[in-house]
């Protein structure tokens, strides 16, 4: 009979509670060897999978799945077990599911008489679904700079038992209910964390068989962690491989229960033990905890005053995954990924985030920023800015590189496309985007004082040297041959007129010149491009392709396949004008609809290949402008 009230004290003492007035919490007693070790100080610890139980807020920090489990055995009668799982997803966020469960089979039952009635079974558990994130990961939160994390569990509460006897019949104290919890880890300064969860935050029942409604006692726990000893940047004092922590917690309970405080120590002489002591109310906790290839063992001493013969020593067994590496990562606010930039250098500005990993790394060191080999001031926030040198007409590729004296290193590379532009090319010129283009690709060039002329007309020198440039054929490294009898071997684009008539680009004058120097007309240029683009033609037009081209027109057909290929889109209002001087942007803007031009203008604004790394020397014109 003793051990039978016994066990009966062992599930109320489970429940943290009396049995009149409401229903029992399987997680009073405790859901982790670590936690019990440090008297059940853990909501702002909040780490590994016991996190799921203690503090949902603390899941955000998880970069692999965890799992964990404790399991033991009160009075060898009274099986207690823990199990649950965390795994991460998107940033900085993770989800988790668990389960506490608590049960005593075989417990003999007598009558008021003293008679046996057999057995009863009794059991209780309760599982977590829950989530965990950095608070701006949501929208209306998205400048938030602190790292405030936030979490929550829905829970399922089920109670079940069998037998009975001429007092009562436990089947009818079976029920379930649902509650929830809300939690929240607040970086208070570098070395202490502020823990908040609210347990059963919801006016919860759980409805008995009997029909009879308990209340699930709600439960406020505030705790903070303060680092006393640890690494740079996150302790109180230094120490690169020692770590202390002190850790308190208290329970403001409902339902008239009374208010518990927690304290305890965790000190990690090493990187893969630790001691820890602490006192849970009246009853003072030790424990111990051993980390191996990313599995951590946990032992605890912890008794219960209220219950003389309870089981002191608790067990637990986590999966924690490899020690996760600090990372450096670089955040851009200028030029992004995929810009189109105009002028030889660009702002390069961001700052750098260092994310720590393992807490026994050293610290971070010296960070140095480069970008192209040129090292980037750095100011005290880790915030950067220069100017730097983009050479390289179309496409250029940056490479930023991040590195510490700790032997951390990051790379990360921005996409940049620089055009070409000329003085006289403004905004909303109708031909600014093809004499870019084609500008940039090398088909057409400027004149030296930066300036393309865009309404001047073509000479027939200039637009035999506009093919040739735009076919990509090299001159010959010799003096040019005489193609017309008004091309001497030393004018300017001798070369360009003798390939473009070995080509067929051009034509000369039955009396054996070229006119190098004559302006071509539209109907010339347009002929000239259609035999370049080797269009089809047809041997004659029954339909006039503009208002002013009749079909008797020498050129009629080569305007025809030229329209009919969408290289004249821009002529306005049906009227041609077939004898005007051919103007520059015109010719381009034709040249720019040719498959060769296309091609290379498509090549030019394709992101996922043609950008190489190159280390660009460092050089006076860098400019600080933090």
């Amino acid at each position: 009979m003793k051990k039978l009230l016994t066990i009966l004290a062992t599930l109320v003492l489970i429940a943290g509670s009396t049995l009149a007035s409401y229903a029992p919490d399987p997680m009073t007693l405790g859901v982790g060897a670590r936690a019990l070790g440090m008297g059940r100080a853990y909501v702002g610890v909040a780490e590994d999978g016991d996190a799921l139980f203690m503090n949902p807020a603390g899941l955000a920090t998880a970069t692999n799945p965890k799992l964990s489990s404790m399991y033991t055995s009160l009075m060898g009668d009274v099986s207690y077990a823990v199990l649950g799982g965390v795994y991460p997803y998107g940033d900085k966020s993770a989800v988790g599911i668990g389960i506490i469960n608590s049960s005593a089979p075989e417990i003999p039952l007598t009558n008021i008489d003293g008679s046996s009635a057999g057995t009863g079974q009794w059991g209780s558990s309760v599982v977590f679904l829950s989530a965990g994130t950095y608070l701006n990961n949501l929208p209306p939160f998205r400048n938030l700079n602190k790292d405030v994390l936030i979490g929550g569990s829905f829970k399922y509460f089920s109670v079940s038992g069998s037998g009975k006897n001429d007092v009562a019949d436990a089947a009818n104290a079976a029920g379930n209910g649902y509650s929830a919890d809300l939690g929240l880890l607040v970086p208070v300064t570098d070395y202490l964390t502020f823990g908040l969860n609210y347990q059963n935050v919801l006016a919860s029942k759980i409805t008995r068989s009997s029909g009879i409604n308990e209340d699930i006692p709600a439960t406020l726990k505030i705790g903070g962690k303060l680092c006393l000893i640890g690494k740079e940047g996150n302790a109180y004092s230094v120490h690169n491989n020692r770590r202390l922590y002190l850790n308190a917690d208290y329970d403001i309970n409902s339902q008239n229960i009374p208010n518990v405080s927690h304290l305890g120590l965790e000190f990690w002489p090493v990187s893969n033990l630790a001691l820890r002591t602490g006192a849970d109310g009246n009853d003072l906790t030790a424990g111990i905890g051993v980390r191996l290839s990313g599995i951590e063992f946990n032992y605890a001493y912890h008794p219960y005053s209220g219950i003389s013969d309870n089981t002191t020593s608790f067990f637990s067994i986590s999966y924690l995954g490899e020690a996760a590496k600090r990372m450096l990562r670089v955040h851009f606010d200028n030029p992004k990924d995929k810009s189109i930039v105009y002028d030889d250098h660009v702002k390069v500005s961001g700052r750098v985030e260092v994310i720590q990993g393992d807490e026994t790394q050293a610290a971070a060191g010296v960070i140095t920023v480069k970008v192209n080999g040129i090292a980037m001031p750095l100011d005290e926030n880790l915030n950067f800015a220069a100017e730097v040198p983009v050479d390289q007409l179309g496409k250029n590729l940056l490479m930023v590189e991040v590195s510490d004296t700790s032997g951390d290193y990051e790379t990360s590379d921005m996409r940049l496309v620089r055009l070409i532009n000329f003085a006289d090319v403004p905004d909303g010129y109708w031909a600014k985007n093809p004499i870019e283009n084609t500008g940039t690709v090398g088909l057409v060039e400027g004149y030296p004082d930066g300036s393309f002329r865009p309404e001047q007309s073509l000479t027939r020198a200039e637009l035999a040297t506009l093919m040739v440039r735009a076919k990509g054929i090299k001159l010959p490294d010799r003096q040019a041959k005489m193609a017309f009898k008004d091309v001497k071997p030393d004018f300017w684009a001798a070369k360009y007129v003798e390939i473009a008539k070995n080509e067929g680009l051009v034509n000369g004058y039955p009396d054996g010149s070229f006119r190098p120097n004559n302006k071509i007309n539209k109907a010339e240029g347009i002929a000239i491009l259609v035999r370049f683009e080797n269009m089809k033609v047809a041997s004659e037009v029954f339909e006039k392709p503009y208002w002013d081209v009749s079909t008797k027109n020498w050129a009629g057909k080569y305007i025809a396949a030229a329209k009919e290929a969408g290289m004249l889109s821009y002529v306005d209002r049906n009227y041609l004008h077939p004898k005007d001087g051919l103007a520059r942007s015109e010719a381009v803007e034709m040249l720019s609809k040719t498959t060769l031009a296309g091609n290379k203008i498509e090549d030019l604004y394709s992101w996922e290949k043609g950008f190489k790394r190159e280390t660009i020397p460092s050089r006076p014109r860098l400019r600080a402008s933090l």
